[in-house]
């Protein structure tokens, strides 16, 4: 199996949120090589954005370093990701929302997210909170 891990199951992974525990079960197959993991680059930005925001800028970037040491696997956004991005921004879904998932769709991973704007696109969808995985 492969997963992208969208911006919300991070953030509620590193804030304990409901659902954590259903983020923490796939990071714990990733880590045993038990499935692939994937982080697009946006969601680099909105974690280092909103942790900025609310804890400060020395939190985010520990934040950051975190992912970055971690097992997911970065997707760099490149004109391909750009443009399919393009495509999916046309249903009327976040700009980052729309990289993630063309992000999943260049590596064929399914997105673990609790957005429901997923599910206007043809990306196959985890939902993380809400659900015993």
């Amino acid at each position: 199996m492969k997963y992208i891990l969208d911006t919300k199951a991070l953030i509620a992974f590193f804030n304990n949120e409901e659902g954590a525990k259903n983020v923490e079960k796939i990071l714990k197959e990733i880590d045993e090589n038990k499935a692939e993991g994937f982080v697009s680059a946006i969601t680099l930005t909105e974690i280092y954005y909103l942790y900025s925001r609310e804890r400060g800028e020395d939190f985010a970037k520990r934040k950051i370093e975190q992912i970055k040491l971690s097992n997911l696997k970065m997707v760099v956004i490149d004109d391909e990701i750009a443009i399919k991005a393009g495509v999916y921004k046309i249903k009327a879904i976040p700009i980052a929302d729309a990289l993630i998932a063309a992000s999943a769709y260049f590596v064929d991973a399914t997105v673990v997210t609790d957005g429901e704007h997923f599910e206007k696109l043809d990306a196959e969808v985890v939902k993380f909170r809400g659900i015993n995985k």
